[in-house]
């Protein structure tokens, strides 16, 4: 089936937040009510099946590097659960929390065993230093303002030492050529959905927050690549396909500079002791 999130349906405007440069793209609110409706349009029983044996995806290597047996990690914005169950299979004692109340009743039900809360990542209903480490993909950026905020309560949250993965739609080199040359909207009708962020306001919004930065990684070259260029049309063709559509994903893949191209840039950051 094609992708949920389609940014060629976006509109996306360039603004300036406390000096830094910013893509906010405008779509549908992200409302609790939009993300149940995404998580259960989702193949969770895949994504449960592949976690159980302890498969943990594209950051699998990085969840292995920061995060030890029997610490206690917490995925912050956990969406269907599939992360915190993989880590759970790995030995390390994952715990998830969402604001999307079907989706966690849906997890509290089927996993009750495992900790999935309901609760807002602006105001973690944690005490203080209660986690070895905190994962939080993709879950800031749906904020106009407000990062600052989060990400103190993630260090807040968070022990000394303590390793924060946080990600982020990334504001690439291809993002701000795009800016430069004057292509995207000026002005729209549509909600708010989300922002791209730069490397550096990423780094200034941890240190503030308490963190050193030890670096980024960038991924998904391919979704900035197919969905806002002008090959959108080509490759609807191969989207709702299974076997054309990885073949031309490897190809591209190993094409394009993550740099470049990469859609998303997760942070790993250290809370300062």
């Amino acid at each position: 089936m094609p992708d949920n999130i389609d940014l060629s349906a976006m509109d996306s405007i360039p603004v300036e937040v406390d000096g830094h440069q910013r893509l906010r793209r405008f779509w549908s609110a992200p409302t609790v009510k939009f993300w149940d409706g995404i998580w259960s349009s989702t193949d969770s029983e895949s994504y449960w099946q592949s976690a159980a044996l302890g498969n943990l995806g594209e950051y699998e290597s990085l969840y292995l590097k920061h995060f030890t047996k029997g610490s206690r990690v917490l995925e912050a914005g956990c969406g269907v659960g599939q992360i915190v169950i993989g880590l759970r299979a790995r030995g390390i004692a994952a715990e998830g929390l969402d604001y999307a109340d079907e989706t966690i009743r849906e997890l509290n039900t089927r996993f009750p065993a495992i900790p999935f809360h309901l609760g807002d990542v602006r105001t973690l209903p944690f005490a203080d230093r209660s986690f070895d480490g905190m994962i939080s993909l993709g879950v800031i950026e749906h904020f106009c303002n407000g990062q600052r905020q989060i990400l103190s309560e993630a260090g807040r949250v968070l022990r000394g030492g303590a390793v924060l993965l946080v990600s982020v739609p990334f504001l690439n080199q291809y993002r701000l050529k795009k800016i430069q040359r004057g292509e995207y909207k000026t002005h729209t009708t549509k909600p708010f959905f989300e922002d791209c962020f730069t490397k550096e306001e990423l780094t200034c919004l941890l240190t503030e927050a308490g963190f050193d930065l030890m670096g980024f990684r960038a991924s998904n070259p391919v979704m900035t690549f197919v969905q806002e260029s002008r090959l959108r049309s080509a490759y609807r063709i191969v989207e709702d396909t299974r076997y054309p559509r990885s073949l031309v994903d490897r190809g591209l893949r190993l094409l394009l500079s993550e740099e470049h191209y990469g859609h998303m840039v997760v942070a790993s950051a250290i809370k300062r002791r």
